[in-house]
C-alpha cells in the first residue's frame, strides 16, 4: 500500500465517511474507492487531489517525501595471497606418440650433382620416416649431367638417396671422386676396389674404395615425363 492510499483511508476515517460516502462524494461506486485504499489502484494527481479536497484536506500536506538514497554497502577489500605456480617442464614425446605426432609434411630441396638447388618437393613424413627411410637421412638429386641408361634412369629423373658414408653393396651412388660429385654405378671388384661407371663400358673407371668419398646410396627413381 502507497502512502497517498494510507492517507486517503485515514483523511476518510477522519471526517467520518464510509467507503460508500465518498464514492457517492466523487461520483464513483463502492469497490473503486477500497482499489485507491488498498493501493491496488493508482490515480493520478488531478483525481487524488479531488478526493482530499472532498475530505477537507489538501494535496500538499500529502506528497511523498523523497527517501533518502540507499547507500550501497561496500565490503572491505580482501587480500588475495598469491601463489607461484611451479615451472612447466617441457615434455618429448616418446615412443608411439612420437610416431603419432611425426605425421607432418615437410619441403626437401631437389638439387642437381654439384649441390645447386633446382626445386622443392614436398613430402609426408610418416612414423618419421618418407618413403620408408628416415626423414633426416633423405635428399634428392636430379641427374642433369650424364644419363645412366643401361639402369632406366634418365636425364632429369629425381633420385632419391639415402645418406650414407661408406660403400655397401653394388648400386646407384652419389658420391665424390677426384673433387668432383656425381651420379654413378658402383660396382665392387675385391675389397679394396670397385668399377665407377655410367652403365657404359667406355665410362667405366677403376677406383680405389678409399678413394671415393660415399654421399649417399640411390633407393627410388621418380621418373621425369
Amino acid at each position: 500500500m502507497n502512502r497517498l492510499a494510507i492517507k486517503i483511508k485515514e483523511a476518510r476515517l477522519k471526517a467520518k465517511m464510509t467507503e460508500k460516502d465518498l464514492a457517492k462524494a466523487i461520483g464513483q461506486n463502492i469497490n473503486y474507492i477500497i482499489q485507491v485504499e488498498s493501493g491496488k489502484k493508482i490515480i493520478n494527481e488531478q483525481v487524488a487531489e479531488q478526493i482530499l479536497k472532498t475530505l477537507g484536506e489538501k494535496m500538499e500536506n500529502f506528497q511523498d517525501v523523497p527517501s533518502e538514497p540507499v547507500k550501497p554497502k561496500v565490503m572491505p577489500a580482501t587480500a588475495v595471497k598469491k601463489t607461484q605456480e611451479p615451472p612447466q617442464k617441457a615434455i618429448t614425446p616418446t615412443g608411439r606418440w612420437a610416431d603419432a605426432l611425426s605425421g607432418v609434411v615437410r619441403n626437401y630441396d631437389i638439387t642437381d650433382e654439384n649441390g645447386k638447388v633446382l626445386g622443392q618437393k614436398e613430402h609426408s613424413i610418416i612414423s618419421k620416416k618418407v618413403d620408408q627411410i628416415p626423414y633426416d637421412k633423405v635428399f634428392f638429386v636430379q641427374l642433369t649431367e650424364y644419363a645412366l641408361n643401361q639402369h632406366h634412369i634418365y636425364l632429369k629423373d629425381i633420385i632419391s638417396f639415402v645418406s650414407c658414408e661408406a660403400f655397401s653393396s653394388n648400386g646407384i651412388y652419389y658420391l665424390q671422386l677426384n673433387q668432383k660429385k656425381m651420379i654413378r654405378y658402383v660396382e665392387k671388384t675385391s675389397n679394396k676396389t670397385a668399377i665407377v661407371s655410367t652403365g657404359k663400358s667406355e665410362n667405366e673407371v677403376n677406383v680405389e674404395l678409399a678413394d671415393v668419398k660415399f654421399i649417399g646410396k640411390a633407393v627410388k627413381v621418380e621418373r621425369y615425363l
